[in-house]
């Protein structure tokens, strides 16, 4: 066909076609209700949307939740969606597994709703049937709320929440007038304010500039810790992290803890978190809380504001890499526990035990030196759960390595003028402040800006490369050795250092299978108080016997157990005795944080 013909025919086409899309101007009204059924657990979402001038709406739900890197499908877990148009059924189509388009032409608003069952809405390890005996339940956003697609953000939303008699409500979100009604500023927003729905504890305290609420929920409604002296704990950590920032980029901010007999890990928000406690760990000592809690809580900063430039604004329907996990969670680890012995939670010698630990637990890794830790962070989305060749390196431990060294050698290299703590601060003033993302390289560029000191070869070795640090030689000029040595013989559990003394932390199934406990402390063994477990075990051979004495509920009993083989670094890092001026202030500087 000749080309004139061609275009004669396309032209043609054209003019009969109609217009397949138009620009949608219209400023949406988004409002949700969350009804708690009489059933008292599943969950009915109504989902409003107003000022419609569109043919189809597209709704949609996460992939994944913002913190926990992995895609879980939140479409499959929703059921019987529908859409309404006043008494006008609308047709619903679903495009994929969390897509769906509605037949909107007409219409200028829809009402979307669906129902959510109790198993598929589980956040903490409770039964449904505690739940319903008790009441209450702990609700996240990403695998609760629809969003239309396009407007998650600049769109106001609100949030109803209908529930049944006695409930009360908590959660991070702009109050109002009606304790039921929340707001926010869009669905990033909204999504990001883990909820508590029951019969729940709470003790406020005010720091600096802000208002803090730590909201306890036990399905039983059991608090057997002592609660105040936790709080008082929580304001410590607070007050400290606030102090590197001047302040806190908020007004009010909610602790939402679950209590409950399995613990559990947390998760990060904007102005909150969510956190599981042991009932039983919390009621031996309130300071089990207290790791967890600071390494949640300078979240607020980094990963939440201070934020890789992919995470934030999110993609909820696909994966969000970045390189720089081991900053996002290892700094923060770094800073959780740098928290608690600055704030004098932690002893100085425990936390040097802790970082040795730590680096004895990356060295100990057959395979930790196939790929960097940039790798690790990169590749969590696509994590490799077969550990039979061996364990690789992970972004969180490796990550607060970094830091510890990064920290040491900004401090060193500025005559203790500078520390990390001002390269977090200029990435909250040249990132978060500007409501912006920080590319994978601007960490190498802050720390090096910050220490007048080139990091290149540093960040090349042993952040983008396999290479393990020099550590003897970057802790040298605060008169600190570095020691190691194998051991041969391990307990059949591990333990975790306490106020009390040594807790059993995680057990091996020899250890189960002995009658141990987690959270048992760890009184004696063989009649000698421990301390230090790889101390003790320093020269011990496997198969060796011997007597643990464990405190448990307030009783005292003794297990006979057999050491276990082990082929294991030893890491240990002493204050040198004859230490010169230099090293102890530079040292002295580190340790109070100055």
């Amino acid at each position: 066909m000749p080309l004139r013909l061609l275009l004669a025919v396309l032209a043609l086409g054209l003019g009969l076609a109609a217009q397949v899309k138009t620009d949608d101007m219209n400023v949406l009204g988004l409002d949700y209700e969350l009804r708690v059924l009489d059933d008292t657990q599943t969950i009915e979402v109504r989902m409003t949307v107003s000022g419609l001038d569109r043919p189809h709406l597209r709704v949609a739900m996460p992939e994944w939740t913002p913190g926990s890197y992995a895609i879980q499908g939140y479409g499959d877990w929703i059921a019987d969606l529908r859409a309404r148009a006043g008494d006008r059924e609308l047709a619903v189509e679903r495009i994929d597994r969390g897509n769906w388009t509605v037949a909107t032409a007409g219409v200028d608003q829809v009402v979307v709703s669906y129902r959510i069952p109790p198993r598929q809405r589980r956040f903490t390890n409770f039964k449904p049937e505690a739940e319903k005996r008790y009441g209450g339940m702990h609700i996240q956003g990403p695998n609760t709320f629809l969003y239309v697609v396009g407007a998650e953000r600049g769109t106001p939303v609100s949030c109803r929440y209908l529930l049944p008699e006695g409930w009360s409500v908590a959660n991070g979100m702009n109050l109002t007038a009606d304790p039921f009604l929340r707001r926010a500023k869009d669905y990033d927003t909204f999504i990001d304010n883990p909820t508590i729905l029951g019969k729940f504890l709470s003790r406020g305290f005010h720091c600096r500039n802000a208002d803090f609420v730590c909201n306890f929920w036990n399905p039983a409604d059991r608090y057997d810790f002592d609660v105040e002296a936790f709080v008082a704990i929580v304001e410590r950590i607070v007050d400290y992290q606030g102090s590197i920032f001047g302040g806190f980029p908020f007004r009010r901010y909610e602790f939402q803890y679950t209590v409950s007999p399995y613990g559990g890990g947390g998760l990060e928000h904007l102005t909150s978190t969510s956190i599981g406690l042991s009932d039983r760990a919390m009621a031996a000592n309130p300071m089990s809380g207290a790791s967890i809690t600071a390494h949640e809580f300078f979240h607020t900063w980094n990963v939440k504001r201070i934020r890789p430039a992919v995470l934030g604004p999110f993609r909820y329907g696909v994966e969000n890499y970045t390189g720089n996990l081991w900053v996002a969670e290892g700094w923060t680890s770094y800073y959780g526990d740098l928290t608690l012995m600055r704030t004098g939670l932690m002893d100085r010698e425990r936390w040097l035990g802790q970082m040795a630990d730590g680096i004895a637990r990356e060295d100990a890794k057959p395979r930790r030196k196939e790929h960097s830790v940039t790798w690790a962070s990169r590749n969590i989305w696509h994590r490799d759960d077969d550990r039979r060749e061996g364990a690789r390196v992970d972004y969180y431990t490796k990550g607060e390595i970094l830091g510890f060294l990064l920290d040491l050698q900004i401090r060193e290299a500025t005559d203790g003028r500078k520390s990390l703590d001002d390269v977090m601060s200029f990435l909250n003033r040249w990132f978060a402040e500007r409501d912006q993302g920080y590319e994978e390289t601007d960490i190498e560029r802050a720390c090096s800006a910050v220490a007048n000191h080139d990091f290149s070869e540093f960040f090349a070795r042993h952040v983008d490369g396999q290479m393990d640090p020099p550590y003897a030689e970057i802790l040298a000029p605060f008169g600190l050795a570095f020691q190691q040595r194998r051991l041969e013989a391990a307990f059949p559990f591990s333990t975790r250092g306490e106020a009390e003394g040594l807790s059993i932390r995680l057990l091996r199934p020899a250890g189960r299978e002995l009658g141990l406990e987690r959270g048992d402390l760890l009184v004696a063994i063989d009649g000698e108080t421990v301390t230090d477990e790889e101390r003790w075990l320093e020269g011990r051979e496997p198969g060796q016997k011997v007597t643990v004495r464990v405190r448990r509920d307030g009783k005292e009993k003794d297990f006979e157990v057999e050491l276990i083989p082990v082929d294991r670094n030893q890491v240990r890092i002493t204050r040198v005795a004859e230490a010169d001026e230099r090293q102890r202030r530079l040292l002295e500087g580190f340790f109070s944080g100055r």
